[in-house]
């Protein structure tokens, strides 16, 4: 592993007093960072946690956003970003359009997809259609990690006969991720219906008192049914993570 020989090199080198104490520690950072003054890649992410540094898109200056996906792109050839506007989008989409692109939701993947892997199955289920973008970038993640999805969206339980039928088209997943605006019922209803693990996502869908995914987010914590994971409102990157982390724990078994 290169990290491995670049790490053993710097501690040989301070152990032969080549180099100082400040340098072995700015050396040993170069190994897994990588940036400019107003950045710091985590460019080994993926090999250690098992999912890649994800950037932030909402806040940042354009000119700093391209500078980021740029310099990714050099050390990884693959770049993930979250939170993207439509005009971000765009400007993404212009600036680096002789690379490979995928979005979905707010999301955007630029570059090549690595060696195919295969991490398992995953579910994923929205409440309703106004869920969906938040769901789509959690797709979009998972797809590009090796993992297959299965979907089933609006299967909310203002019909009550819905979380069933949804639950029909997972009998081969391992993982269900769930998002659910309004009153988030439906993580709950789904867990007492399944041992698979469910993972919870509040979506900013809903209005008057509770609403913008606060009641839903109440809820999801107040769940009846045990077990269920719960993530902040509308964190589908977290919940793409969560996922991960439980089909790579399957798959060491």
């Amino acid at each position: 592993m290169a990290e491995r020989r670049q790490f053993d090199d710097v501690l040989n080198s301070y152990k032969r007093g080549d180099i100082d104490e400040a340098e072995a520690g700015a050396r040993i950072l170069e190994v897994f960072y990588e940036g400019k003054e107003h950045f710091l890649l985590d460019i080994e992410r993926e090999k250690r946690v098992g999912f890649p540094e994800v950037v932030y898109a909402e806040g940042k200056r354009m000119g700093d956003l391209i500078d980021i996906v740029s310099r990714m792109l050099e050390s990884a050839g693959k770049a993930y970003i979250a939170s993207l506007t439509p005009d971000g989008m765009q400007k993404l989409q212009e600036t680096f359009h002789s690379h490979r692109i995928r979005s979905g939701g707010q999301a955007m993947v630029i570059g090549e997809t690595t060696e195919p892997r295969h991490l398992g199955k995953a579910g994923v289920i929205t409440a309703g259609t106004s869920d969906v973008p938040f769901a789509e970038e959690c797709v979009l993640l998972l797809e590009e990690l090796g993992v297959e999805v299965a979907r089933s969206y609006d299967s909310g339980v203002a019909g009550i006969h819905r979380p069933f039928m949804s639950l029909e088209r997972m009998k081969d997943v391992s993982v269900i991720v769930v998002f659910a605006g309004m009153e988030g019922a439906l993580p709950t209803v789904l867990a007492s219906l399944t041992d698979l693990p469910v993972i919870a996502v509040p979506t900013p869908v809903g209005y008057g008192f509770g609403g913008k995914g606060e009641a839903a987010l109440k809820t999801m914590l107040q769940s009846c049914s045990p077990g269920v994971c719960v993530l902040n409102i509308g964190n589908s990157v977290g919940a793409a993570a969560a996922a991960i982390r439980v089909l790579r724990a399957i798959n060491r078994r």
